[in-house]
């Protein structure tokens, strides 16, 4: 069968089962308006007052625990629980709603990330330096270099043009592994092949807050990259940044 056959039959299933459960709520709906008495709707409409005030108070409680926590640049156990409900809930529900403006979806995204550093950090635990895996995108490589460092970091001949060659002898001097991914497909792959304990990652804002979001049972701590050349190309990273992670995290 082509894969492209394939896809359309996966498509044709889906959406027959959307439809039926959608035809299947009308038909309970529809049955319910012509039966019901006015009591009943009258006890409908409390529990969704009653359902919305309790989601309105749970959204309150955990805006306030992110609040204070990224302020307080530290969390308790249970200021844990409720900030990572709300990263999972308030932040992509933030990022929805600010679709239009490019500025503010950079705002929320690097907001993201910071939180997440602190919710890693205050989980105060340290990692052996052979857990961690250094994590960076392919675009710090300069681009005139005509070696391929993706495949082995190790070709690497450390000429300075950009920062590859640097955090390498880093890595070796520390004992960290080090991988550099060409998109977040590779960079899912690797992790999977390596089950690191804590990953540090370089990329820019959008692709960490995807990939700390996707990569949920692993500790992430989120670093951005620099890009003076515009993003994917040339782009750069604060060296003392991810040395001080690693000093602070093993």
């Amino acid at each position: 069968m082509k894969p492209l056959e394939n896809n359309i039959k996966v498509f044709v299933r889906t959406s027959t089962i959307i439809f039926t459960v959608f035809i299947s709520l009308l038909a309970v709906f529809s049955v319910a308006y012509a039966h019901a008495t006015l009591k009943a709707y009258n006890i409908i409409l409390m529990s969704i007052i009653a359902a919305m005030g309790l989601s309105l108070f749970l959204l309150l409680l955990v805006s306030l625990a992110i609040v204070s926590t990224y302020r307080n640049k530290k969390a308790g156990p249970v200021m844990l629980m409720l900030i990572k409900a709300g990263m999972q809930i308030m932040l992509p529900l933030a990022l929805l709603f600010a679709r239009t403006n490019q500025q503010l979806k950079k705002s929320i995204r690097l907001f993201y990330i910071e939180l997440n550093n602190i919710v890693v950090e205050s989980d105060n635990k340290k990692y052996r330096p052979e857990d961690v895996m250094l994590l960076l995108p392919h675009c710090l490589q300069n681009s005139e270099c005509g070696l391929k460092v993706t495949s082995n970091p190790q070709v690497c001949r450390r000429c300075g043009k950009c920062k590859i060659g640097q955090l390498l002898d880093y890595a070796s001097e520390r004992n960290i592994g080090i991988f550099i991914a060409t998109g977040g497909t590779v960079a899912r792959k690797i992790i999977r092949q390596n089950n690191p304990k804590l990953i540090i990652s370089v990329a820019c804002e959008r692709d960490l807050m995807s990939g700390i979001s996707d990569v949920k049972v692993i500790p992430v701590i989120g670093i951005t990259n620099k890009q003076p050349n515009g993003p994917c190309f040339n782009t750069d990273v604060d060296f003392a940044a991810i040395k001080e992670r690693v000093e602070q995290l093993t």
